[in-house]
């Protein structure tokens, strides 16, 4: 059980830094495309930077919204798993891709139609966010099948 916790928070923590990178690399894509010098030191500060701003500086942190998202796509993932044969890795990866990408379509209805991840704006960004979510749920999956082998 503990274990189980442990692996959700993991899982929790690598898509919120995937999202983050995604997003700081929308930002800094964005500066290049409008002839701004772009460093490596540049990004990597950067980055850094909206780990902890996205995290401890706003009023709701990403982490959080992250957590719920999650919390709910496992746990319907958890109950349709008691009636359907698909492997855990396959259920949680959808689950985390499904959390995300229903977290990026729902935040703009939060923002008066704002997209707050700059890095969801457009299809390709969504995609990527989504895989993400992909990413994260199937690390989570595959903690479980490991467990049970």
């Amino acid at each position: 059980m503990t274990i189980n916790i442990v692996n959700l928070i993991v899982s929790i923590l690598i898509a919120t830094c995937l999202v983050i990178l995604q997003e700081t690399m929308s930002n800094m894509f964005w500066l290049i495309s409008v002839d701004m010098p772009v460093s490596i030191s540049n990004f990597i500060s950067t980055y850094f930077a909206n780990i902890f701003a996205m995290n401890f500086s706003g009023a709701i942190p990403l982490v959080a919204l992250v957590a719920v998202a999650f919390l709910i796509a496992f746990l319907v993932a958890k109950i349709l798993l008691n009636w359907l044969d698909v492997p855990k890795t396959y259920a949680y990866g959808v689950a985390g891709a499904l959390a995300i990408l229903s977290l990026v379509l729902l935040m703009p209805l939060a923002f008066y139609n704002l997209d707050i991840l700059a890095g969801g704006r457009s299809i390709l960004g969504k995609s990527i966010l989504t895989a993400f979510g992909l990413i994260s749920g199937f690390y989570f999956g595959r903690t479980l099948e490991k467990r049970i082998i």
